[in-house]
């Protein structure tokens, strides 16, 4: 293989300041490799600006940059200027999948229509917990069938028409009462109880899904020590062997509280990476280069699969 396969760069995936692309940040991204930038709404001007950055990011990041962002739905939108689509909570109170593989596919020829190729949904956490403050509409449904079918078919329309997705949040974000941009949830569920539920729709997925992100989470029946994230038995574990997902996982962002305030963000990518998400962590711009440079120091570093 090539240096560039091996460079931890291509490991990161960094968000940026701005509505435009600026020289310095340019370089910072060829500098050191990086072809992955997730956008959030600060990033988000009109359509023609989005446009331009969209081409200035590849420009950049070569051919194969992965520009990605979060346009799930309902209350979860980055680009505000593309048509809405409905909430995963309503196209389940219509359950059906014809529709729901039509809006995935509406959405995905918007967002590749301003040059993003990849979105961080559909979620596939199950809405069993009336207290969960980050999920609620989120979720395609209180059932693991329900929210098996209807991702399985927006995902469906989302890629053929062009755009990858990411199921999330890997083992299920749905029965938690504290929201992980915050603080640290834990989920006192065995191991049976996962497979009877919160598992189901990933392992039913898998093979369709080009991306699964992890949750900020900890399952201290299956791994009292980690989070989800940063757990070798429940990515390594469940996700890579005994699923046998070959596919890419992604961290949810590390600078969200619950992994930020316990781990810091350099020693969090390296424990994710070490556990089974080898393919892309998510930190601010700001500590990328300090982060690339401890994933360079660190031996036996797993190689990018995107």
């Amino acid at each position: 293989m090539s240096e560039t396969a091996f460079h931890p760069g291509r490991l990161v995936m960094v968000d940026i300041q701005g509505k435009r692309l600026d020289a310095a940040t340019a370089a910072f991204l060829r500098d050191n490799r990086i072809r992955a930038v997730c956008l959030f709404r600060k990033n988000l001007g009109t359509e023609a600006e989005v446009r331009q950055l969209t081409r200035d990011l590849r420009e950049a990041m070569g051919p194969d940059a992965l520009i990605g962002l979060d346009q799930e739905g309902g209350s979860v939108v980055r680009a505000t200027f593309l048509p809405q689509p409905p909430s995963a909570m309503a196209l389940g109170a219509a359950g059906d999948e014809g529709l729901a593989e039509q809006v995935g596919a509406a959405v995905a020829r918007g967002l590749r229509g301003i040059g993003i190729n990849w979105n961080f949904a559909p979620v596939t956490d199950i809405n069993n917990n009336p207290a969960n403050p980050v999920i609620a509409e989120r979720s395609f449904g209180e059932t693991a069938d329900t929210v098996t079918r209807l991702a399985g078919a927006w995902m469906k329309g989302s890629m053929a028409a062009g755009v990858a997705c990411c199921i999330k949040h890997f083992p299920g974000h749905g029965d938690t009462h504290v929201d992980s941009h915050l603080d640290l949830p834990t989920v006192d569920k065995s191991r049976a109880e996962l497979d009877a539920l919160e598992l189901k729709p990933f392992q039913a997925l898998r093979d369709l899904a080009p991306s699964i992100m992890t949750a900020h989470i900890v399952y201290p029946k299956i791994d009292p020590l980690y989070p989800a994230t940063l757990s070798r038995t429940l990515l390594g574990g469940i996700l890579r062997d005994e699923y046998g997902y070959d596919g890419v996982v992604i961290t949810d962002a590390l600078m969200m509280k619950a992994i930020a305030e316990r781990y810091g963000y350099a020693k969090a990518a390296v424990l994710a990476i070490n556990a089974g998400a080898a393919d892309e962590v998510l930190p601010l711009h700001q500590i990328a280069t300090r982060l690339i440079e401890r994933l360079r120091s660190t031996a036996g570093m797993s190689l990018n699969r995107v």
